[in-house]
């Protein structure tokens, strides 16, 4: 038996974390590549392109898994547009928490452990739709892609919440679902919980030994010992 994490606060991801959003996320795509004539993905395409923010999500649309967003391209920006537009409409259309968040949150909640949600998701699009996912209340702090000049997998934005709690990182965890999160996590100085519910792009886990690797959320509250100081 793997001793617990012993931590006072804990960070979230959002998208492939707490919530399995590709199916909203795989519209939106869809609807920008039918309208720029490309082809349309798969559900399953789309979860393999999750992570880095919708500019990332919607080059690796357009030109395969490892495309970066292009600098100063108009074309591409107004799709950027386009893709977002969509999207802020149907956020939470098909999205839905995964099994067991609510109960796992409510958790902690009662423990009064302070929880933050670390996302490169924009801010206003993370705060509707932990709104229209009765979510929000969890979180003292949602730190969005854009809410700080720098984004994960910088150390930054993990740091601004524990900032204002004054929690050193070690003492906190970031639970996430993609190497963006490990990496930010490692830049940070605090552990990583990697969920294996989430949006890994066919990267093996345990290839880059994350601190603790869960597939269910019911698991959460044996693998840490929260902390009161």
């Amino acid at each position: 038996m793997i001793a617990p994490l012993s931590v006072q606060a804990l960070l979230f991801d959002l998208d492939g974390t707490l919530v399995d959003s590709a199916p909203d996320l795989c519209a939106a795509m869809n609807h920008v590549l039918q309208q720029r004539g490309f082809p349309l993905l798969d559900l399953q395409q789309v979860r393999h392109l999750v992570g880095d923010g919708a500019r990332t999500l919607l080059a690796r649309g357009f030109w395969g898994e490892e495309a970066k967003p292009p600098l100063q391209d108009p074309s591409f920006e107004e799709a950027v547009t386009l893709f977002l537009d969509y999207y802020r409409l149907h956020l939470t259309d098909h999205s839905r928490p995964y099994p067991g968040t609510s109960s796992m949150l409510q958790h902690f909640q009662q423990q009064g452990v302070p929880m933050a949600v670390v996302t490169n998701k924009p801010e206003a699009l993370a705060l509707a739709m932990l709104e229209q996912l009765q979510l929000r209340s969890f979180f003292s702090y949602v730190v969005g892609g854009d809410s700080l000049p720098q984004r994960k997998p910088a150390p930054e934005p993990l740091l601004f919440p524990l900032a204002q709690w004054h929690i050193p990182a070690q003492e906190a965890v970031m639970i996430g679902d993609s190497q963006t999160d490990l990496q930010a996590a490692r830049a940070a100085g605090c552990p990583m919980i990697w969920m294996g519910h989430g949006y890994n792009r066919g990267i093996s886990p345990e290839s880059l030994h994350p601190d603790r690797l869960l597939e269910h959320f019911a698991q959460l509250p044996l693998c840490v010992h929260i902390v009161h100081h």
